[in-house]
Order: C-alpha cells, then sequence, then structure tokens
C-alpha cells in the first residue's frame, strides 16, 4: 500500500468530482439517493488512490484504473441493493423526514400519539371508572337495556340488533335513547 500525500489527494478528488457525479447519473440505488451513488464513488477513488502503484497519481496511467475503480464501486452498490437481503431496507419507511420548511418531522409522531400517556397509575383509575359504570349498567338497567348494550358494544348496528332480539328498529332506537338516558 502507498503512502498518498494529502495535498495530492485533495487535488484528485477535486479532478474526478465532475467524472463521479456524471456516472452517478447512470445508476439508480434502491432505497438510496444520488449522494448515497457518489459517495461510493468517492470511495472507489480513495481505493485507487490506496492500491495504485505508480509514481504519482496525476499520471495518465492512474486516470484508467481510478475510473475503473470508481465505476466497479458503484455497480457493485447498486448489485447489493438489489439482493433479497436487502428486500426490507429498500421497501422501508423512513422515521425522519423533512416538511415543506426543510426541518426534520419525525413520523413517529404520526404513529404513536404523544399525548397518550402510559402511565400505571392513569391505567388503573381508568379501569377504576370502567367498572364503576359497568356497575351502575347492572345495577339501572334491566335486561333488554342489558341486551341491547351488549350487543351495541360489540359492534351491531341498530338494524343488526332488531334483527336479532326480533323487536322493531324503532324500539331498538328507543332503547339506546333510555341507556344513554341513564348512564348521564
Amino acid at each position: 500500500m502507498k503512502n498518498v500525500d494529502t495535498d495530492e489527494m485533495v487535488m484528485v478528488l477535486q479532478q474526478y468530482n465532475g467524472y463521479i457525479k456524471n456516472v452517478c447519473r447512470r445508476f439508480y440505488i434502491a432505497g438510496g439517493t444520488r449522494d448515497d451513488l457518489f459517495q461510493e464513488g468517492v470511495i472507489g477513488l480513495l481505493q485507487a488512490c490506496k492500491n495504485y502503484n505508480g509514481q504519482s497519481l496525476l499520471e495518465s496511467k492512474f486516470d484508467a484504473f481510478a475510473k475503473l475503480c470508481i465505476k466497479r464501486q458503484i455497480i457493485d452498490a447498486v448489485k447489493k441493493t438489489q439482493t433479497q437481503k436487502n428486500r426490507a431496507l429498500n421497501n422501508s419507511v423512513p422515521l425522519v423526514s423533512s416538511d415543506e420548511n426543510g426541518d426534520e418531522v419525525s413520523r413517529l409522531d404520526i404513529i404513536v400519539d404523544r399525548t397518550t400517556i402510559c402511565d400505571p397509575l392513569e391505567i388503573f383509575l381508568d379501569k377504576e371508572k370502567f367498572n364503576e359504570k359497568m356497575e351502575i349498567c347492572s345495577k339501572e338497567l334491566n335486561e333488554f337495556e342489558k341486551q341491547v348494550l351488549n350487543l351495541y358494544l360489540s359492534g351491531e348496528k341498530q338494524a343488526e340488533i332488531a334483527k336479532i332480539l326480533g323487536k322493531p328498529k324503532k324500539s331498538i332506537d328507543n332503547t339506546l335513547q333510555r341507556i344513554k338516558a341513564k348512564l348521564k
């Protein structure tokens, strides 16, 4: 391996910047951007600098070697993204995106309502309130009202409840209104 001069390396990076961008235009990387391809091209150039056996990186022989290394690195990166191994990453949705102002926005705010706190005390109090309401239901409601309420809470529509219980739809509607009045 060759020890590379820093000034010479900066000159080489500047010289091949346009070439790397040009090569990147011809390829697409699944789940990535042009910047990702550009970085792969720079990696290829750095490997060329590191592995070149000639005297100077500014020689014409280096030019062909560097271009080959850049292309190969970009092609390898594209091939790697097309394997089944990376399918989950390529089809994933980023958790952070940019809004119209260019500010980063976390998609977790959309998925998780941060106003809901999983405080054990709040969960306990909610269960207590629920149990109190169920106790009121068992004391205040008659058997028919309990049946209607159970069917309604299980997701049945009024027409279905009427069909199940063999009653007119208007009777079910009146019963639900009575239940609401009693529970208030």
